[in-house]
């Protein structure tokens, strides 16, 4: 796998992600997958295409980071051919789900935030909202008689 890039003159942040092989949902085959029809030319990761599916770079031959509204229409069009209604969702639906997720299997909500680059912990606590309600909750013990 290509080495991070240079990103405003720092490093490229850097997140774990394990292989899952065999699965066709496995993101670290798709990288793979991407990187080598990207290839290694310097710019943004996910870059934008043209619609004849050509790379775009600008004058200098960076290539051109893809936009959050080509995002969001490609999270709507995969939706709609499962037969959910798009109307409902956007491209950060895809990271709030990420949240949602790590808290149904009960991943601390510090190494979520690592994940998912979360630097508030006020803002990522808007997406446990589900099982980690019940971790360490004491509700239970403080009303019981004894």
């Amino acid at each position: 796998m290509a080495a991070p890039r240079p990103i405003r003159g720092g490093t490229a942040p850097k997140v774990g992600v394990e292989a899952v092989p065999g699965s066709s949902l496995c993101a670290v085959t798709a990288l793979r997958r991407w990187l080598e029809a990207r290839g290694d030319g310097p710019g943004a990761l996910f870059c934008r295409l043209d619609r004849g599916g050509n790379l775009m770079a600008d004058v200098g031959g960076r290539l051109l980071p893809v936009d959050l509204a080509t995002i969001a229409r490609l999270v709507k069009r995969v939706l709609a051919r499962t037969g959910v209604a798009p109307e409902d969702f956007s491209a950060h639906s895809l990271r709030a789900g990420m949240m949602a997720a790590a808290d149904l299997l009960g991943i601390p909500l510090d190494k979520a935030m690592e994940h998912g680059r979360w630097s508030s912990y006020a803002a990522a606590r808007i997406y446990r909202r589900h099982e980690s309600l019940w971790t360490g909750n004491f509700t239970a013990r403080l009303l019981a008689d004894e």
